[in-house]
Protein backbone atom coordinates (compact mmCIF):
# COMPACT_ATOMS: atom_id res chain seq x y z
CA UNK A 1 0.00 0.00 0.00
CA UNK A 2 2.82 2.45 1.06
CA UNK A 3 4.63 1.96 -2.20
CA UNK A 4 1.46 2.20 -4.24
CA UNK A 5 0.66 6.00 -2.64
CA UNK A 6 4.41 6.38 -3.63
CA UNK A 7 4.32 5.87 -7.00
CA UNK A 8 0.72 8.22 -6.84
CA UNK A 9 2.52 10.73 -4.88
CA UNK A 10 5.66 10.37 -7.58
CA UNK A 11 3.20 10.69 -10.51
CA UNK A 12 1.46 13.79 -9.16
CA UNK A 13 4.42 15.57 -8.42
CA UNK A 14 5.68 14.78 -12.07
CA UNK A 15 6.88 18.87 -13.28
CA UNK A 16 4.00 18.24 -16.01
CA UNK A 17 1.71 17.16 -13.69
CA UNK A 18 2.69 20.01 -11.70
CA UNK A 19 2.44 22.46 -13.75
CA UNK A 20 -1.17 21.62 -14.52
CA UNK A 21 -2.29 21.53 -10.75
CA UNK A 22 -0.44 25.12 -10.22
CA UNK A 23 -2.79 26.52 -13.60
CA UNK A 24 -5.82 25.26 -12.04
CA UNK A 25 -5.41 25.93 -9.01
CA UNK A 26 -4.83 29.84 -10.09
CA UNK A 27 -7.63 29.80 -12.46
CA UNK A 28 -9.30 28.28 -9.13
CA UNK A 29 -8.33 31.34 -7.97
CA UNK A 30 -9.28 33.80 -9.92
CA UNK A 31 -13.18 32.72 -10.13
CA UNK A 32 -13.26 32.55 -6.17
CA UNK A 33 -12.08 35.77 -5.85
CA UNK A 34 -15.90 37.65 -6.59
CA UNK A 35 -17.31 35.78 -4.17
CA UNK A 36 -14.51 36.48 -1.46
CA UNK A 37 -14.95 40.11 -1.87
CA UNK A 38 -18.79 39.82 -1.77
CA UNK A 39 -17.98 38.07 1.38
CA UNK A 40 -15.36 41.00 2.94
CA UNK A 41 -17.61 43.65 1.30
CA UNK A 42 -20.28 42.59 3.49
CA UNK A 43 -18.56 43.52 7.03
CA UNK A 44 -18.25 47.15 5.55
CA UNK A 45 -20.85 49.84 6.77
CA UNK A 46 -22.13 51.73 4.08
CA UNK A 47 -20.37 55.13 5.07
CA UNK A 48 -16.93 53.24 5.37
CA UNK A 49 -17.10 51.68 2.17
CA UNK A 50 -17.83 54.86 0.12
CA UNK A 51 -15.00 56.50 1.73
CA UNK A 52 -12.47 53.44 1.66
CA UNK A 53 -9.85 53.01 -1.04
CA UNK A 54 -10.76 49.37 -1.37
CA UNK A 55 -8.01 47.20 -1.98
CA UNK A 56 -7.68 43.86 -3.76
CA UNK A 57 -8.73 42.23 -0.29
CA UNK A 58 -10.85 45.24 1.52
CA UNK A 59 -10.68 44.82 5.17
CA UNK A 60 -12.90 46.80 7.24
CA UNK A 61 -11.65 48.95 10.26
CA UNK A 62 -15.03 48.50 11.99
CA UNK A 63 -16.58 45.28 10.84
CA UNK A 64 -20.44 44.80 11.31
CA UNK A 65 -23.02 41.93 11.04
CA UNK A 66 -25.75 44.48 10.31
CA UNK A 67 -25.91 43.75 6.26
CA UNK A 68 -25.66 39.99 6.70
CA UNK A 69 -28.76 40.35 9.52
CA UNK A 70 -30.40 42.24 6.84
CA UNK A 71 -29.96 39.20 4.74
CA UNK A 72 -31.24 36.55 6.75
CA UNK A 73 -34.54 38.74 8.87
CA UNK A 74 -34.99 41.39 6.25
CA UNK A 75 -35.09 45.36 7.31
CA UNK A 76 -37.04 48.23 5.85
CA UNK A 77 -34.91 48.69 3.08
CA UNK A 78 -35.30 44.86 1.85
CA UNK A 79 -37.73 42.64 2.24
CA UNK A 80 -35.49 39.94 1.86
CA UNK A 81 -37.32 36.88 3.26
CA UNK A 82 -40.86 37.73 0.62
CA UNK A 83 -37.93 38.14 -2.03
CA UNK A 84 -36.72 35.22 -1.30
CA UNK A 85 -40.26 32.86 -1.36
CA UNK A 86 -41.31 34.54 -4.45
CA UNK A 87 -37.72 33.47 -6.20
CA UNK A 88 -38.75 29.89 -4.67
CA UNK A 89 -42.21 29.67 -5.70
CA UNK A 90 -41.27 31.16 -9.51
CA UNK A 91 -38.18 28.77 -9.52
CA UNK A 92 -40.30 25.61 -8.75
CA UNK A 93 -43.14 26.50 -10.71
CA UNK A 94 -41.44 27.38 -14.11
CA UNK A 95 -38.81 23.70 -13.17
CA UNK A 96 -42.06 21.50 -12.92
CA UNK A 97 -43.81 22.70 -16.26
CA UNK A 98 -40.23 22.74 -18.08
CA UNK A 99 -39.87 18.92 -16.73
CA UNK A 100 -43.57 18.26 -17.92
CA UNK A 101 -43.46 20.07 -21.44
CA UNK A 102 -39.92 18.32 -21.96
CA UNK A 103 -40.77 15.13 -21.56
CA UNK A 104 -43.72 15.23 -23.56
CA UNK A 105 -42.51 17.03 -26.14
CA UNK A 106 -39.80 14.97 -26.29
CA UNK A 107 -42.26 11.73 -26.35
CA UNK A 108 -44.34 13.45 -29.46
CA UNK A 109 -41.65 14.12 -31.61
CA UNK A 110 -39.48 10.76 -30.93
CA UNK A 111 -42.50 8.76 -31.28
CA UNK A 112 -45.60 9.86 -32.82
CA UNK A 113 -45.66 10.07 -36.23
CA UNK A 114 -47.50 12.99 -38.19
CA UNK A 115 -47.04 15.42 -41.42
CA UNK A 116 -44.58 18.00 -40.68
CA UNK A 117 -43.42 16.69 -37.52
CA UNK A 118 -39.36 17.45 -38.66
CA UNK A 119 -40.42 21.21 -40.29
CA UNK A 120 -42.16 21.92 -36.59
CA UNK A 121 -39.45 20.86 -34.40
CA UNK A 122 -36.54 22.13 -37.04
CA UNK A 123 -38.72 25.63 -36.12
CA UNK A 124 -39.03 24.93 -32.60
CA UNK A 125 -35.22 24.84 -32.58
CA UNK A 126 -35.10 27.94 -34.69
CA UNK A 127 -36.66 29.58 -31.63
CA UNK A 128 -33.81 29.81 -29.93
CA UNK A 129 -31.42 30.85 -32.12
CA UNK A 130 -33.42 34.75 -31.25
CA UNK A 131 -31.90 36.58 -28.14
CA UNK A 132 -34.39 37.35 -25.27
CA UNK A 133 -34.25 40.63 -25.51
CA UNK A 134 -35.75 41.06 -28.69
CA UNK A 135 -38.96 39.55 -26.98
CA UNK A 136 -39.20 42.04 -24.06
CA UNK A 137 -41.26 44.49 -25.99
CA UNK A 138 -43.57 42.22 -27.71
CA UNK A 139 -44.22 40.40 -24.40
CA UNK A 140 -44.77 43.57 -22.52
CA UNK A 141 -47.71 44.11 -25.30
CA UNK A 142 -48.84 40.87 -25.01
CA UNK A 143 -49.50 41.39 -21.63
CA UNK A 144 -50.43 44.91 -21.51
CA UNK A 145 -53.52 44.20 -24.16
CA UNK A 146 -54.70 40.65 -22.45
CA UNK A 147 -57.71 40.72 -23.35
CA UNK A 148 -59.79 38.86 -20.59
CA UNK A 149 -57.67 40.46 -17.61
CA UNK A 150 -58.88 43.09 -15.91
CA UNK A 151 -61.86 44.48 -18.14
CA UNK A 152 -59.25 45.86 -20.67
CA UNK A 153 -60.14 46.18 -24.51
CA UNK A 154 -58.50 44.20 -26.54
CA UNK A 155 -57.92 47.27 -29.23
CA UNK A 156 -57.05 49.92 -26.94
CA UNK A 157 -55.33 47.99 -24.36
CA UNK A 158 -54.74 48.73 -20.89
CA UNK A 159 -52.78 47.14 -18.07
CA UNK A 160 -53.79 43.72 -18.64
CA UNK A 161 -52.44 41.18 -16.59
CA UNK A 162 -49.12 43.07 -16.30
CA UNK A 163 -47.84 43.88 -12.22
CA UNK A 164 -50.27 40.37 -11.30
CA UNK A 165 -49.38 37.00 -10.28
CA UNK A 166 -50.60 35.94 -13.78
CA UNK A 167 -46.90 37.41 -15.42
CA UNK A 168 -45.26 34.44 -13.61
CA UNK A 169 -48.25 31.80 -13.93
CA UNK A 170 -48.71 32.74 -18.44
CA UNK A 171 -45.72 34.03 -18.79
CA UNK A 172 -43.50 31.42 -17.21
CA UNK A 173 -44.32 28.12 -18.43
CA UNK A 174 -43.62 27.27 -21.66
CA UNK A 175 -41.90 24.46 -23.64
CA UNK A 176 -38.19 23.89 -22.86
CA UNK A 177 -37.00 23.33 -26.31
CA UNK A 178 -33.37 22.07 -25.28
CA UNK A 179 -34.81 20.02 -22.81
CA UNK A 180 -37.46 18.30 -25.15
CA UNK A 181 -34.68 17.82 -27.99
CA UNK A 182 -32.61 15.82 -25.60
CA UNK A 183 -35.03 14.12 -24.28
CA UNK A 184 -36.38 13.18 -27.60
CA UNK A 185 -32.13 11.93 -29.03
CA UNK A 186 -32.82 9.92 -25.50
CA UNK A 187 -36.00 8.24 -26.35
CA UNK A 188 -35.46 7.54 -30.00
CA UNK A 189 -32.30 5.05 -28.35
CA UNK A 190 -34.56 3.36 -26.63
CA UNK A 191 -35.44 0.33 -28.32
CA UNK A 192 -39.74 0.75 -29.54
CA UNK A 193 -40.03 -3.25 -28.26
CA UNK A 194 -40.07 -1.54 -24.40
CA UNK A 195 -43.65 0.61 -26.07
CA UNK A 196 -44.75 -2.66 -27.72
CA UNK A 197 -44.53 -5.25 -24.96
CA UNK A 198 -45.77 -2.58 -22.66
CA UNK A 199 -48.94 -2.23 -24.67
CA UNK A 200 -49.06 -5.97 -24.77
CA UNK A 201 -49.66 -5.68 -21.24
CA UNK A 202 -52.49 -3.17 -21.60
CA UNK A 203 -50.43 0.23 -20.94
CA UNK A 204 -51.59 2.95 -22.40
CA UNK A 205 -49.36 5.98 -23.32
CA UNK A 206 -49.36 8.18 -20.20
CA UNK A 207 -48.33 4.89 -18.38
CA UNK A 208 -45.67 4.45 -21.11
CA UNK A 209 -44.46 8.03 -20.55
CA UNK A 210 -44.22 7.73 -16.73
CA UNK A 211 -43.58 4.62 -15.80
CA UNK A 212 -41.25 2.95 -18.86
CA UNK A 213 -39.35 5.87 -20.33
CA UNK A 214 -39.80 8.63 -17.52
CA UNK A 215 -37.10 6.06 -15.33
CA UNK A 216 -34.70 5.67 -18.32
CA UNK A 217 -34.46 9.74 -18.70
CA UNK A 218 -33.73 10.58 -15.09
CA UNK A 219 -30.41 11.65 -15.90
CA UNK A 220 -31.11 14.35 -18.32
CA UNK A 221 -34.29 15.11 -16.39
CA UNK A 222 -32.41 16.11 -13.55
CA UNK A 223 -29.87 18.10 -16.11
CA UNK A 224 -33.39 19.76 -16.87
CA UNK A 225 -34.75 20.71 -13.95
CA UNK A 226 -30.78 22.28 -12.39
CA UNK A 227 -30.35 24.29 -15.88
CA UNK A 228 -33.85 25.25 -15.78
CA UNK A 229 -33.63 26.41 -11.95
CA UNK A 230 -30.72 28.36 -12.22
CA UNK A 231 -31.72 30.32 -15.06
CA UNK A 232 -35.53 31.06 -12.85
CA UNK A 233 -33.57 31.61 -9.92
CA UNK A 234 -31.22 34.41 -11.51
CA UNK A 235 -33.65 35.57 -13.91
CA UNK A 236 -34.56 39.81 -13.07
CA UNK A 237 -35.72 40.59 -16.23
CA UNK A 238 -39.24 39.17 -16.02
CA UNK A 239 -40.08 40.91 -12.59
CA UNK A 240 -38.52 43.95 -13.99
CA UNK A 241 -40.17 44.91 -16.71
CA UNK A 242 -43.46 43.38 -16.39
CA UNK A 243 -43.91 44.07 -12.64
CA UNK A 244 -44.02 46.89 -9.84
CA UNK A 245 -45.55 45.80 -7.33
CA UNK A 246 -43.01 44.60 -4.22
CA UNK A 247 -45.09 41.84 -3.22
CA UNK A 248 -44.36 40.78 -6.62
CA UNK A 249 -40.16 40.75 -7.00
CA UNK A 250 -37.86 38.51 -6.72
CA UNK A 251 -34.56 38.24 -5.43
CA UNK A 252 -32.45 39.47 -8.65
CA UNK A 253 -35.29 42.42 -9.31
CA UNK A 254 -35.23 43.32 -6.12
CA UNK A 255 -31.47 43.99 -5.64
CA UNK A 256 -31.70 45.52 -9.08
CA UNK A 257 -34.24 47.86 -7.66
CA UNK A 258 -32.61 48.65 -5.01
CA UNK A 259 -29.70 49.99 -6.37
CA UNK A 260 -31.71 52.01 -9.06
CA UNK A 261 -33.62 53.56 -6.35
CA UNK A 262 -30.64 54.45 -4.33
CA UNK A 263 -28.52 55.93 -7.39
CA UNK A 264 -31.05 58.85 -7.43
CA UNK A 265 -29.28 62.71 -7.75
CA UNK A 266 -27.60 63.25 -4.28
CA UNK A 267 -27.87 59.97 -2.76
CA UNK A 268 -25.54 57.27 -2.00
CA UNK A 269 -26.25 53.40 -2.82
CA UNK A 270 -25.83 51.59 0.14
CA UNK A 271 -23.16 49.25 -1.39
CA UNK A 272 -22.06 46.95 1.17
CA UNK A 273 -26.06 45.82 1.59
CA UNK A 274 -26.87 45.51 -2.41
CA UNK A 275 -23.49 43.08 -2.38
CA UNK A 276 -24.53 40.97 0.73
CA UNK A 277 -27.97 40.88 -1.05
CA UNK A 278 -26.16 39.53 -4.13
CA UNK A 279 -24.12 37.30 -2.09
CA UNK A 280 -27.26 35.77 -0.83
CA UNK A 281 -29.25 35.16 -4.43
CA UNK A 282 -25.49 33.97 -5.38
CA UNK A 283 -24.74 30.83 -2.76
CA UNK A 284 -27.79 28.74 -3.31
CA UNK A 285 -27.41 28.83 -7.10
CA UNK A 286 -23.33 27.92 -6.61
CA UNK A 287 -24.73 25.07 -3.85
CA UNK A 288 -27.28 23.38 -6.48
CA UNK A 289 -24.32 23.67 -9.19
CA UNK A 290 -21.75 21.71 -6.22
CA UNK A 291 -24.17 19.11 -5.66
CA UNK A 292 -25.15 18.11 -8.51
CA UNK A 293 -22.73 19.22 -11.24
CA UNK A 294 -22.67 15.33 -11.52
CA UNK A 295 -26.01 14.84 -13.24
CA UNK A 296 -25.39 17.75 -15.69
CA UNK A 297 -22.72 15.83 -16.85
CA UNK A 298 -24.37 12.59 -16.95
CA UNK A 299 -27.49 14.74 -18.66
CA UNK A 300 -25.43 15.35 -21.89
CA UNK A 301 -23.07 12.45 -22.21
CA UNK A 302 -26.07 9.68 -21.62
CA UNK A 303 -28.81 9.71 -23.72
CA UNK A 304 -30.90 6.76 -22.79
CA UNK A 305 -30.72 3.24 -23.25
CA UNK A 306 -27.47 2.12 -26.13
CA UNK A 307 -26.99 -0.55 -28.59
Amino acid sequence: MRESFAKKLAFQLKPGNLLAHLVLLGIGLVLLYPLVFMILAGFFTKTEFTTTVLGLLPFPEAPTMRNFLVLFYGSAESAIQKYFVNSGYRTLYNTFWALLTSLLAGYVFARLRFKGKDQLFLILLGTQMIPGTIALIPTYLEFARWPFAGGNDIFTGGTGILNTWWVYFIGGPSINIMGAFLVKQSIEKVPYELDEAAKVDGAGTIRIIFQILLPLQLPIMAFIAITTALGTWNDFATPFFYTSSDALQTLPAAITRLSSAAASPGAVPNWPLIITLGLGMTIPALLIFFFFQKYIVQGLANTGIKG
